[in-house]
């Protein structure tokens, strides 16, 4: 057996024998455990499920939520209640190989928007909002440039932004998956250790190395959504198709910024420590259309709650 055959087997997922941990109390972190005991799934044209969530006001207008990284279709019960006082019915799709979707490893993010379109198909929607956060901002960006005739409005917060708008330190990571991904795979596991054999002390020391703003978020409600978004990230594939996703990140996205013709919203904190800002100011830069609002005292996860109403406003009307 090879080393890196071995580094497979030393990485095996023993995820799926990982569950939620109890609710505390939390209807959100409730809701999170139902959304993954009781997966929905659609069938794509090329014979793959791919696994989404639905919450908020299921007679709702119809928004799009692409999630975070290393997250799931569980990170939409962090929004069923802005959702449900909004009446905005949001639905939540899985990339490939993440959570209960079939994994993808050939694919590319211009990909992305043809899975959104079966699944639109499936649900019986016409047009419809995207709305990306964090790691699914490229996404919402792909939608909304490729699937513009079926794409009203789009909205990214704390979105990853091309790698032109950072230096190489903060390049390194998403090169590292795509030259290396063996090592790749053996950070990510080290990472989740502690965030599946521990959530409070995993919470407690995202909060201890965030921005100030994101300390108390990280370890209130939604940094336990999160967390239970992240244990079903990998519960049923592994790793493999988390390396696949970091490597899209640091290759070119396949498609014009300057093509997104569609309105779009973007929304950064400039303390985040997770997505740098810049990133934010090149999407503001290079998609016609946006219209950006940066706080001067948020960061990533604290950017997500204090705009959530906003977001969901301008988005549904």
């Amino acid at each position: 057996m090879g080393l890196r055959d071995a580094l497979g087997e030393w990485l095996g997922s023993d995820d799926e024998r990982v569950r939620i941990p109890a609710d505390d109390g939390s209807d959100a972190l409730a809701l999170a455990r139902e959304i993954a005991e009781n997966p929905r799934t659609i069938e794509l044209r090329d014979g793959r499920e791919l696994g989404y969530a639905a919450v908020g006001d299921p007679d709702g207008e119809p928004l799009l939520l692409f999630h975070g990284f290393p997250n799931s279709r569980v990170f939409a019960a962090a929004f069923d209640e802005v959702a449900r006082e909004q009446g905005v019915r949001v639905i939540a799709p899985e990339r490939p190989g993440v959570g209960v979707s079939d994994p993808d490893p050939d694919r590319t993010l211009t990909d992305w928007p043809a899975d959104v379109a079966d699944l639109a198909d499936a649900l019986d929607l016409d047009g419809f909002p995207v709305l990306g956060i964090s790691a699914g901002g490229p996404y919402a960006a792909a939608t909304a440039a490729l699937l513009d005739q079926r794409v009203e409005r789009a909205g990214i917060v704390c979105g990853l932004g091309p790698m032109a708008a950072v230096g190489l330190r903060d390049r390194l990571w998403y090169y590292s998956a795509r030259v290396l991904p063996p090592a790749a795979k053996l950070g990510l596991w080290l990472a989740g250790r502690q965030a599946l054999n521990d959530r409070d002390a995993f919470l407690e020391s995202m909060a201890e190395n965030a921005a100030p703003a994101d300390g108390p978020v990280w370890t209130g409600e939604l940094g336990t959504v999160v967390h239970a978004s992240m244990v079903e990230s990998r519960r049923h594939h592994g790793l493999d198709p988390l390396v696949t996703e970091t490597a899209l990140f640091g290759q070119s996205w396949g498609f014009d910024l300057g093509a997104i013709s569609v309105p779009t919203w973007l929304w950064y904190g400039k303390a985040d420590t997770v997505v740098p800002p810049a990133m934010g100011y090149y999407l503001a830069d290079a998609i016609p259309t946006a219209e950006s609002h940066f706080y001067p005292d948020l960061g990533h996860l604290s950017t997500v709650a204090e705009t959530e109403r906003e977001v969901f406003e301008t988005l549904s009307t």
